[in-house]
């Protein structure tokens, strides 16, 4: 019989994987009518599979090969197409790459998780590079791909999907041990990975696939989640930096650098207290203590109102006085009183201390009420309001009279013009103190003398502040 095209010569028909198909795990030939006599072509990173009516029939590795069936044994399985006279075989032939091939899970949202640091409900979303590798090719193609030419990219949905549930598993956990924000930041993406390639070796393995290595691992929250955590952060970072100034506040020395720095707010509020009938308890205890500054008077330490700590203003009835290093006592308030006329020693220059504090804990005795109102009522008429007494016979003379009131003022002016400059704001607190103290008789006249007593002195005086 005349050869016609079924018998034609195909020793120069060459069959190989196509270089658009380079990457793919899995290729199939589309022709399932291979000419007898082809020449096929495997590279060294591939295999060729012969599958025939779902029945695996052999394998070829690296290398060019003739399709005889004296050349290749196995290829006598093959049916022979009857119409072909004999020259063609009948397969489905996959070529499959045995090389570490690399993938991609997309960037998808993960899922739903609640932050261990603020309990919110945050969301993460995540993707990754991974490759693999096919160690058993007929069980990949059996197991998982099937027998088609859709067969490698079912092999790659199957492996994201998969990949994807392992990733929010390992997320889950995670969110469980550490704060979210720590979760996103990538910086164990490492530890990550290895779970991963560790949760999908079991589940691929058994079906002729390692998962070889994971890379590019990128965790984040989506927007709101982002912003609520920054809110959060913020407020936790405030509560914990006045935590810690708390703490630094109890410990030695910080007691009295906290009551100077707060001095200025302090004086804001002296004048109206007074106003209001709270002049008594403003001026004794730590605040009094620490306006000192006028000529002649001792420098006192710093008393905090205490309950039982012997103070006459707390309600302790008796003080110690301590007079050229020596204490004496316990007296009352009308015997400090009586003491300082008697001797003619302004109450300002006699420092007391409740008879239950310790000796750093005294102030003058002007600061306290009890004191001033029991030396004011024993006081002659016509130096009524004078912390100084006349010369009783016998005794020294009698020190300048330094009214209470004027020293009060006197120290507060002082204490607000350590800066160089009176605003606005100190005028009117001044102001409102001069007349709270009987020093005038009302806010404009205390301002005149104000600017009086400032007359000729280096201080700014900016009134619009």
């Amino acid at each position: 019989m005349a050869p016609n095209w079924f018998t034609r010569e195909t020793q120069s028909f060459y069959i190989a994987r196509p270089e658009t198909a380079a990457g793919d795990l899995i290729y199939l030939h589309p022709d399932k009518s291979i000419p007898r006599g082809s020449k096929i072509t495997v590279r060294t990173d591939e295999c060729a599979l012969f599958f025939r009516e779902g029945r695996y029939i052999g394998r070829l590795d690296a290398g060019t090969a003739q399709l005889d069936t004296a050349d290749i044994p196995f290829l006598g399985s093959l049916v022979v197409d009857r119409l072909t006279g004999a020259n063609h075989f009948i397969s489905e032939l996959f070529f499959v790459s045995l090389s570490e091939t690399m993938l991609r899970l997309p960037h998808a949202m993960l899922g739903q998780y609640t932050d261990r640091n603020s309990a919110n409900v945050v969301s993460i979303l995540g993707g990754l590079g991974y490759s693999v590798r096919v160690v058993d090719p007929v069980r990949l193609i059996t197991e998982i791909g099937g027998q088609a030419s859709a067969s490698g990219a079912v092999i790659r949905e199957l492996l994201n999907g998969r990949l994807r549930n392992q990733l929010r598993r390992v997320v889950g956990q995670r969110t469980q041990q550490m704060a979210a924000l720590d979760v996103v930041s990538n910086v164990d993406a490492e530890g990550f990975s290895q779970m991963l390639v560790q949760l999908a070796a079991a589940e691929f393995r058994p079906l002729g696939l390692d998962v070889v290595r994971m890379f590019d691992l990128a965790l984040e929250l989506d927007e709101t989640s982002l912003e609520i955590l920054r809110q959060f952060g913020k407020q936790e970072s405030e509560l914990r930096l006045q935590e810690k100034g708390a703490r630094l506040a109890t410990q030695q020395g910080f007691e009295e650098f906290n009551i100077v720095q707060g001095r200025r707010k302090a004086l804001e509020g002296l004048g109206d207290g007074l106003a209001n009938g709270n002049g008594p308890m403003l001026l004794s205890g730590g605040l009094g203590a620490n306006l000192t500054g006028s000529a002649g008077r001792a420098a006192a330490r710093p008393v905090a109102p205490r309950m039982g700590g012997g103070v006459l203003a707390s309600g302790a009835p008796s003080v110690i006085l301590r007079a050229e290093g020596v204490d004496s006592g316990p007296y009352t308030a009308r015997q400090v009183a009586l003491l300082a006329i008697s001797k003619g020693i302004p109450l300002g220059q006699l420092m007391i201390r409740g008879v239950n504090d310790s000796p750093d804990m005294e102030f003058a005795a002007d600061l306290e009420p009890q004191i001033v109102a029991e030396h004011r009522r024993r006081l002659p008429t016509s130096t009524a309001g004078s912390t100084s007494a006349p010369a009783v016979a016998g005794g020294p003379a009698t020190a300048p009279a330094v009214s209470t009131g004027s020293a009060s003022f006197d120290v507060a002016l002082t204490a607000t013009l350590q800066d160089g400059v009176l605003t606005g704001t100190e005028l009117e607190m001044l102001a409102n103190l001069a007349v709270a103290l009987s020093l005038d008789a009302n806010p404009t006249a205390a301002k005149a003398r104000i600017f009086g007593l400032l007359a000729g002195k280096n201080v700014r005086i900016d009134l619009g502040s």
